[in-house]
């Protein structure tokens, strides 16, 4: 049987005309298609760029049985943006530490988590499945994220998206625990 992959229109951007069934039944709300909104999974650069360099890649591997943490590898040994490894599942005194080595080291941070969370969702919004070893990096990002989210409330207590970007992690790690 032959698997069908699902991609968007370069020029559209994504939709659920162009996303797997399954991704549009587990994933309905309009969030998830938004890439103007930085706290969806496709929204910041770095979620819609994974996004689209994943249907690349899906586009160029398809034919055989594509193994997407190949391709999440590949990616973030691209970026190298240096983190140690096992950093997102780290306790929070380690991660701590090393946030406060360089101010870039909580951009990078961030960067790694929304590529895997977007990776997942990529492969779910791609092929209505996501790999266990994809969704266990997604779901320890998206925990990662969430302490980051509380952080945040310490550091910046006046920052007026935390509550939007709570919500949205929340949805995210809902959905990918229903896989």
């Amino acid at each position: 049987m032959k698997t069908i992959y699902y991609f968007d229109d370069e020029e559209e951007g994504p939709a659920r005309e162009t996303s797997h069934p399954r991704f549009v039944e587990l994933a309905p709300e309009d969030f998830y298609y938004d890439c103007t909104d930085d706290f969806s999974p496709f929204g910041s650069d770095d979620g819609y760029d994974t996004l689209a360099s994943l249907e690349e890649w899906y586009r160029d591997h398809g034919k055989k049985k594509p193994v997407v943490s190949q391709f999440l590898e590949e990616l973030l040994d691209d970026w190298d943006f240096g983190l140690p490894d096992k950093l997102i599942r780290a306790d929070a005194q380690v991660i701590t530490e090393w946030l406060d080595e360089d101010k870039m080291h909580e951009t990078y941070l961030h960067s790694e988590c929304r590529a895997r969370v977007a990776t997942a969702f990529g492969q779910l919004k791609i092929a209505g499945q996501v790999d266990a070893d994809i969704l266990d990096e997604a779901l320890a990002a998206l925990r990662c994220q969430l302490w980051l989210n509380q952080r945040a409330r310490i550091h910046y207590p006046q920052w007026q998206y935390a509550d939007q970007e709570l919500s949205r992690l929340t949805q995210m790690q809902g959905v990918l625990q229903q896989l």
